[in-house]
């Protein structure tokens, strides 16, 4: 649940341009946290995500 929260406010700042990536990288397969990591250069984005 935590995550959800950090990952709609990354949504909310980065705008749509970034929420597009997220979708194009979850229709290739890869999982929501994966995804936010990839995209925002997170070493291990489940743990993290919970520090913003």
């Amino acid at each position: 649940y935590r995550h959800m929260i950090a990952e709609y406010k990354f949504l909310q700042e980065k705008g749509e341009e970034f929420k597009q990536k997220i979708i194009d990288l979850k229709k290739k397969g890869i999982k929501t946290e994966p995804a936010f990591g990839m995209l925002l250069g997170l070493e291990n984005p489940y743990e993290d995500l919970l520090k913003f």
